[in-house]
């Protein structure tokens, strides 16, 4: 088996309140249902990172907004229904690696924390920071690990290419820069070498534009980053990508072959096919277990003896 990675990996999220979280979803879930999946997102995502054998040696940060005590509080109990240990910024001790690390995201915080236009300035504090913990922790735990690389991942795209974020965290412990692109123009994955300067590599990126991958990797151009380019991510944004994201996770339980045409292809998937992904960690049947659970209590997937499907009279405009 490959050894560990190491680095940092940093996971952007919203405390997921009803009326406040994935409120584009609510025509079609509700306030609470809205809140539920994005719940569900975001748990699988933790619970796949601590899963992975390759990260055991990463740091794990979770960022989360509002960066309040009541936030702090919020996404503790999160953890703590996952049996996944939680660590104060302030509290970095022998056993960091084990569990996640709180970080409140930078103040001036708002409802639109992950979409507004200080969303860079957000990233730019959160690098500073990850990487002082780094440092921290090197001088704490006595491993063979000193790799700085650092991962930005966000709570949109449960369906976690575990091998795109180890090879990122590889590829910047050697000064490059990996993205990999969402498919709405964003990017769901960016790994940061420690070379990047972080007051300049978040600079002039156009956030929740169809243009915010571009500009990012512009970017990371002007400061001399070089970067590589990983395979596709879906975020879950709109009920579109709901229904799409019920149709992948049926797809790889029950073999079931859905037109997915509004699925998009392009370059960058083909490059991404030279990145292996012999280190896949789970199962796929196994993926996203708690965004399954909770497609299925909204009622967006119907799982029956009569098999598994989406329910259409739930997803109808």
């Amino acid at each position: 088996m490959s050894a560990p990675v190491g680095g940092a990996v940093c996971v952007f999220a919203k405390c997921p309140i009803p009326g406040q979280s994935k409120t584009r979803l609510v025509p079609m879930l509700g306030e609470d249902g809205a809140a539920s999946l994005a719940t569900a997102m975001l748990s699988d995502i933790l619970v796949s990172l601590t899963a992975c054998v390759r990260l055991k040696e990463t740091l794990k940060v979770l960022v989360y907004a509002p960066g309040s005590s009541e936030g702090e509080a919020y996404m503790k109990s999160i953890l703590q229904c996952l049996n996944l240990s939680a660590t104060s910024c302030s509290e970095v001790s022998s056993r960091v690696l084990d569990g996640w690390v709180l970080l409140p995201m930078a103040s001036g915080a708002s409802k639109a924390d992950l979409t507004s236009s200080s969303l860079g300035s957000k990233l730019e504090d959160a690098l500073e920071k990850t990487r002082n913990l780094l440092e921290r922790v090197h001088k704490i735990i006595a491993t063979q690990q000193s790799n700085e690389a650092v991962v930005f991942l966000g709570m949109d795209a449960p369906e976690l290419p575990l091998e795109e974020i180890v090879h990122g965290l590889q590829t910047s412990s050697r000064t490059i820069a990996h993205m990999c692109p969402a498919d709405d123009g964003g990017y769901g994955m960016l790994s940061v070498p420690r070379n990047a300067p972080s007051s300049q590599i978040f600079q002039g990126v156009r956030w929740s534009n169809n243009l915010t991958a571009v500009s990012q990797l512009k970017s990371l151009s002007d400061c001399c980053i070089d970067i590589s380019i990983g395979k596709m991510m879906n975020d879950v944004d709109e009920p579109e990508d709901v229904i799409r994201l019920a149709k992948r996770l049926i797809r790889s339980r029950d073999d079931i072959q859905y037109d997915d045409s509004e699925g998009k292809e392009d370059i960058l998937n083909s490059l991404s096919s030279k990145i292996g992904s012999a280190i896949r960690d789970r199962d796929s049947s196994n993926a996203c277990l708690h965004t399954w659970e909770a497609l299925i209590d909204l009622k967006v997937i119907s799982n029956t003896s009569d098999g598994i499907c989406l329910n259409n009279s739930r997803i109808a405009p």
